[in-house]
């Protein structure tokens, strides 16, 4: 798929077949958060993975306006180029609460653009303490130091160990992919930006429009997760109509990487039920 005007998103796209699917990832990852659920989706799916602004390979503004609003305006516009049948849109943490506004926003401005559905993985939705590591990059002396240099492994190791149901799920591959954008001093000038940027007003706004939200949504929470307890799962379910939950035990915060054929077996099913219902409906 080919852009009609440059975005400051990065997008890389596998496979093909309707509905189509775009991956959005929550804060801190980037598109190689997907890479255990992106070769069987794009069996069936064109399968598109996003970097939000400021992660991954997507672009660095010095000065840009990385909070999660402006993303979800980025956003919008990128699914106005995406081709085929309605897309499902399937957010990760912070990146289904960008996903959702995004949603939102092509409605309330008219922009002709009909979803297919909802995928909420982990979802922030609600306003809540900002996790540990968040609120420590949010102080002015240690966004420093990580402007002077990324975290060593040995503490990426421990952080994603804290937030995962098993620690023995957390592998090298996985580690190498959270630290090599941090490498860059313009990304971790970026990331440090996107903290700081984060008002819980944003999403104290989201969360009250969850009941006008009327797309099939599929909820998949981690039990164990201790970043967005698997509460806030059970409380989305039941104001979002047409949803459904999954919860999966000895799961954290990230299940497409902790249990990966698990997590994604809902999702195959609910991806299937969309394509039946697109095929009923197209001559």
């Amino acid at each position: 798929m080919k852009l009609l005007h440059p975005s400051p998103l990065h997008l890389t796209s596998h496979g093909r077949g309707d509905p189509p699917v775009v991956l959005v990832h929550g804060f801190g990852a980037h598109g190689h958060f997907w890479r255990k659920w992106i070769p069987a989706l794009a069996e069936k799916h064109r399968t598109h993975v996003v970097d939000l602004m400021g992660f991954g390979n997507a672009e660095t503004p010095a000065w840009g306006d990385y909070s999660p609003s402006a993303q979800a305006r980025h956003l919008a516009e990128l699914l106005r180029r995406i081709d085929g049948a309605p897309p499902i849109l399937i957010g990760h943490s912070l990146g289904a609460g960008i996903a959702l506004a995004a949603a939102f926003l092509l409605r309330d401005e008219g922009l002709g653009v009909p979803l297919g559905g909802l995928v909420v993985v982990s979802g922030a939705i609600y306003p809540q303490r900002f996790p540990r590591y968040l609120s420590l990059a949010r102080l002015p002396l240690l966004g420093l130091l990580f402007l002077v240099a990324p975290p060593p492994r040995w503490l990426m190791w421990k952080g994603l160990r804290g937030i995962v149901g098993d620690p023995k799920t957390v592998d090298a591959e996985q580690v190498e992919g959270y630290l090599e954008p941090l490498k860059s001093l313009a990304r971790r000038r970026a990331i440090l930006r996107a903290a700081r940027q984060l008002d819980l007003s944003e999403a104290r706004s989201l969360s009250d429009r969850l009941p006008e939200l009327d797309l099939p949504t599929l909820i998949v929470w981690g039990k164990d997760d201790s970043i967005v307890p698997p509460e806030l799962g059970i409380r989305l379910s039941r104001e979002v109509r047409h949803s459904d939950l999954v919860l999966l035990d000895g799961v954290g915060h990230l299940p497409p990487e902790e249990a990966p054929e698990r997590s994604l077996l809902p999702v195959t099913s609910f991806l299937a039920a969309r394509r039946a219902e697109h095929d009923e409906t197209t001559p």
